[in-house]
């Protein structure tokens, strides 16, 4: 705004030295216009040229007298040349718009006789220039004096106003100090501030509940990742002090105590890809051929049946299509099946089918007893388990419910006895028409 101040005021004084400049040569042909007309008062075109003063007010005169058709008729003998006829007036000066018109050492003004004719009436005005140029002068440099007053004045005003202006942003910086870990709740008290300021303190109110959510949920993550952790490690490392001091090692003990934990920390990192580093939304979205997908997953884990003698049941329509991922979907399927397999019972039936009125629906039932309808949501958070004697991290629903979101479908219980879980696409798309 300074800068922008400085260039205003830069042209306003290159405007004003034009205007003064122009304005001493309009008062020049101005007082030529007056002494013209007292020089040449009760002249005609019949009178003698000889009866016109050579000199007045200092300076020296010349003479051309022009006919009513603009033709050349006489010049005082001390021109070589005639001088150009002109036929401006003195009402001209007086116009508010009109062309610049410079003028030299001598001016030139036409005086209108009687009967048409243009007498020509030139004067080398050094006098009225040096003194009007002069007059000028001074009032230029008093305007300038003037002017640079008034621009320190405005830049005070402006530096002034500008830092009042700032005030309600200092006021929400100093009230945003206090935001941080040891007061992940506190916002911005919008009671206090102007409301040019409210929508700046309210986005900077959204950004810290999103930081605090974020803040909430990472402290939570890392006191259940601890607490989870510390049961294998506790196990493992008696495992290794009893083989320190028997001298003999269990190593398939060992080794199972090294699966999980390895298997809960993918869990973990999984998890905290897709929970914190990419919001709601933010998956790569495509057409899924989720009759593909889901046969596809029910072979990779189908060893894992048949090592534990259960049975495992597809019954999936075919070209269902919806938008989605289709390597989250596939991770989610296993998920699911394999908590089935896991905390469940009997056989274990993946279902892919669609309801016009619904979307496209994934269900995965077994025939255990399954989890009370009262419990049935916390099954879905982070180590949670519907039994904690279980094998497994209750990592497997959580991530899954994450995947979900990501593809904007929903995962829920429906039933407890038998146990399905479903997953729903409410929005289906693909290249061919979806059976009902």
């Amino acid at each position: 705004m300074l800068i922008a101040l400085l260039i205003v005021f830069s042209l306003g004084f290159c405007s004003l030295v034009l205007y003064l400049y122009d304005s001493r040569d309009e008062l020049r042909r101005t007082t030529m216009f007056i002494q013209a007309r007292e020089i040449t008062a009760g002249f005609t075109a019949d009178s003698d040229p000889a009866s016109l003063p050579t000199h007045f007010a200092g300076g020296e005169l010349s003479y051309t007298l022009y006919s009513p058709k603009g033709e050349y008729v006489w010049k005082s003998d001390n021109l070589e040349q005639p001088r150009r006829l002109r036929l401006l007036t003195l009402q001209d000066e007086y116009r508010l718009f009109r062309k610049p018109l410079r003028s030299g050492f001598v001016i030139n003004v036409p005086v209108l006789l009687h009967d048409g004719s243009v007498l020509m009436v030139a004067k080398r005005d050094d006098f009225e220039r040096e003194t009007i140029g002069a007059l000028l002068t001074t009032r230029m440099f008093r305007g300038m004096v003037i002017q640079l007053l008034f621009c320190l004045v405005a830049v005070t005003l402006i530096v002034g106003l500008l830092h009042w202006m700032m005030r309600p942003i200092r006021q929400a910086a100093r009230l945003t100090d206090k935001f941080g870990p040891a007061h992940p709740d506190y916002r911005i008290p919008l009671h206090k501030l102007p409301r040019e300021i409210l929508p700046l303190a309210q986005a900077a109110n959204s950004g810290m509940d999103r930081m605090s959510h974020a803040y909430t949920l990472e402290k939570r993550f890392f006191e259940d990742a601890a607490h989870e952790l510390r049961t294998p490690l506790t196990v493992l490392d008696l495992r290794l002090q009893k083989a320190r001091l028997g001298g003999e090692t269990d190593w398939l003990a060992v080794t199972r105590d090294m699966s999980q934990i390895r298997r809960l920390l993918g869990q973990l990192l999984t998890l905290s890809r897709h929970e914190y580093e990419m919001p709601p939304g933010a998956e790569h979205i495509e057409s899924v051929n989720v009759s593909r997908a889901a046969r596809e997953a029910a072979a990779v884990i189908i060893p894992l049946f048949e090592t534990a003698q259960r049975e495992l049941s597809v019954e999936i329509e075919d070209h269902v299509f919806v938008h989605g991922n289709a390597n989250l979907l596939h991770e989610t399927l296993i998920s699911v099946m394999e908590n089935a397999l896991l905390h469940g019972a009997g056989t274990v039936t993946l279902r892919v089918f669609t309801k016009p009125e619904v979307g496209s629906i994934i269900e995965i039932v077994d025939e255990g007893h399954g989890v009370d309808l009262t419990t049935q949501s916390d099954m879905f958070m982070r180590f949670r388990k519907n039994v904690q004697s279980t094998t497994g991290s209750g990592l497997g629903l959580a991530i899954a419910r994450r995947h979900m979101l990501n593809m904007g479908a929903t995962i829920a219980f429906t039933s407890q006895s038998p146990c399905i879980v479903r997953m729903v696409f409410c929005s289906s798309g693909s290249d061919q028409p979806i059976r009902a």
